[in-house]
């Protein structure tokens, strides 16, 4: 498959949320077998190492021999999981994109309505014989709110 070619598959893939599902659940099964491939080598890697020893060694020079190739391997083997893991994320962060997307014009045609209801009036008459009620106009005074606001102003102590 050329380089053209893989673009223009991914590129369908990404376009339709099925295919980007069933492309990374293929990579993701990919990954678990190759992970489950290298769990195997390293039990048999660490069983073979630590069985080798040498004249002269200690009782845990071979378990140390054996550390600095089991190490790294066992490192390989959870970045695989993790990316597994990253898998399922990108697989669910798409279709909450997907559901986020399809959902946003509803959201947006109630958003403009609310905003549209705002700018109506609130208080209309009750019957079409009454006179049109005009608005409350703001004063620049509020009415009291508690108890405290009811006092003398007098009574007020400067800072």
């Amino acid at each position: 498959m050329t380089t053209n070619e893989s673009r223009e598959a991914m590129r369908a893939a990404a376009r339709s949320p099925e295919a980007f599902a069933g492309y990374v659940a293929d990579i993701q099964s990919r990954l678990l077998g190759i992970a489950s491939t290298l769990s195997l080598l390293a039990q048999e890697t660490q069983v073979e190492l630590r069985g080798t020893h040498v004249e002269g060694d200690r009782p845990w020079d071979a378990r140390v021999r054996a550390w600095r190739v089991e190490r790294p391997l066992r490192e390989l083997i959870t970045s695989i999981e993790n990316a597994v893991t990253a898998a399922e994320k990108v697989n669910f962060r798409r279709r909450k994109h997907d559901e986020k997307v399809a959902a946003l014009p509803a959201q947006r045609a109630a958003k403009a309505l609310e905003k549209a209801n705002k700018r109506t009036p609130k208080t209309l008459p009750v019957n079409k014989s009454a006179e049109q009620v005009p608005p409350p106009t703001k004063t620049g005074y509020a009415e009291p709110q508690s108890i405290f606001d009811l006092r003398d102003v007098r009574d007020r102590k400067s800072a």
